[in-house]
């Protein structure tokens, strides 16, 4: 018996395998797979198309004849084995009750990574109740999403217990920070810089989803991740005393901060809601706009924020985010470091990823509004030794290599009319 890597010669014998079992051959070409071989035939098969994020294991197969030896089970052990601590996700409606005695789940296909639509398995129009099954891949870095989201609480609490705004004395500490000429390089003006309460703005975000929100008297306006308030403070008097603005954070000290900020200067139409933005504190359909700056890439869970934006949104509401995202992969080593997560680095998606999970959760005109790259600097010798920790052969060129993938995009993103309840697959 040979287990071994599926070969060009063996696709004739695996075409008749599958057809024998009404399976397809479509898209084949497009996957990874082995065969098990026993003399001259060819037993059972298995494939993997993979993205970033999800295995999709297919074309599972084993002769009637060879049934019964065990050989399912050695191909599904091998294709687990090939996923690389990805999700793993099966398309079945044969063997779901022996898929769920090894540890699959069944799962609404909007509950996976949004790239999972891009293979051959699920691209396009599924059936109204296509049988998913799924063994979910652990948070970014192999970190539980409660660990990681502790580490981005500690951060940002400690960024708004200091005090100030990052325009203050220790300025000169906080590489990085958004304040004053950095503030106007991703899109705010002197205008807005003076027009926010003093300590507001604490540099740290990747854009101005402000300027693209053409806000309107009278709207109701939501911020993911408000921090501070500044972008809250800033839409407020766009959207004018009529008009209100909702900031949800999930970090107690920037609350605080925000609060007290809103208190003290009078803005009264602006209200700051402790919450994850993956299970907004918002009822459905009260939003007219949603804005977001540099905080989602934090979420672990990106596709499901963006179903929470989707089902707190008025259909014709508006998306306006800016963000982080990846142009290819990054080390390892840096996707488990949580200093880098909470640096808004570590959780960064594929941007083609970021983009399929907002038409994912329902959004249409998913469209960019501005692309730029994005300096985090040299790395210090501290974090060059954090990450050596993990993977002693990186190095100070492998960080900046890496670091130099990640882009500043803004996108922008339409609710339908028309539209009710998020979209959450096809399976749901």
């Amino acid at each position: 018996m040979n287990l071994r890597q599926r070969q060009t010669e063996d696709r004739a014998a695996v075409e008749r395998l599958l057809g024998a079992a009404n399976l397809t051959v479509s898209g084949l070409e497009r996957t990874v797979g082995w065969v098990i071989q026993e003399g001259q035939a060819i037993l059972g098969h298995v494939a993997l198309e993979l993205t970033p994020e999800v295995a999709v294991i297919r074309s599972l197969v084993v002769a009637p004849g060879a049934q019964g030896r065990g050989l399912g089970g050695q191909l599904l052990d091998l294709a687990e084995a090939q996923g690389g601590g990805r999700t793993l996700a099966l398309r079945t409606e044969t063997i779901g009750p022996w898929a769920e005695r090894r540890g699959f789940g069944r799962t609404p296909v909007g509950e996976l990574p949004a790239s999972v639509r891009t293979t051959t398995e699920f691209e396009g129009d599924l059936c109204a109740s296509c049988p998913v099954f799924a063994k979910l891949a652990a948070a970014p870095g192999g970190h539980a999403a409660e660990t990681i989201k502790s580490a981005v609480r500690q951060r940002y609490g400690s960024i708004a217990a200091q005090g100030g705004s990052c325009c203050g004395p220790t300025a000169a500490d906080r590489k990085g920070c958004g304040c004053g000429e950095l503030s106007l390089s991703v899109g705010y003006s002197l205008e807005d810089l003076a027009a926010a309460p003093d300590g507001a703005n604490l540099g740290l975000g990747c854009g101005n989803p402000i300027a693209l929100a053409s806000l309107q008297e009278g709207e109701v306006m939501l911020d993911l991740g408000s921090g501070a308030g500044f972008d809250a403070f800033l839409a407020s008097r766009r959207v004018g005393p009529q008009g209100r603005v909702i900031g949800v954070d999930m970090t107690p000290e920037m609350l605080e901060k925000a609060r007290g900020l809103a208190a003290r200067h009078g803005f009264s139409n602006v209200e700051f809601r402790q919450g994850d933005i993956e299970a907004l504190p918002v009822e459905p359909g009260q939003v007219d706009v949603i804005i977001s700056n540099c905080v989602i890439n934090l979420a672990t869970d990106k596709a499901k924020v963006f179903r929470e934006a989707f089902r707190v949104l008025k259909p014709g509401g508006r998306l306006m985010v800016s963000d982080l995202v990846l142009q290819k992969p990054l080390p390892a080593a840096m996707r488990q470091d949580l200093d880098a997560y909470a640096a808004c680095l570590a959780g960064a998606l594929l941007k083609q990823d970021y983009l399929q999970a907002i038409r994912a959760a329902g959004f249409k005109q998913v469209e960019i509004a501005d692309e730029a790259g994005y300096d985090f600097g040299d790395p210090t010798p501290e974090q060059v030794a954090a990450l050596q920790i993990i993977d002693p052969g990186l190095t100070p060129g492998d960080i900046r290599a890496a670091a130099a993938a990640v882009a500043r995009l803004k996108v922008s993103a339409i609710k339908p009319l028309g539209s009710g309840s998020p979209v959450r697959g096809c399976c749901d």
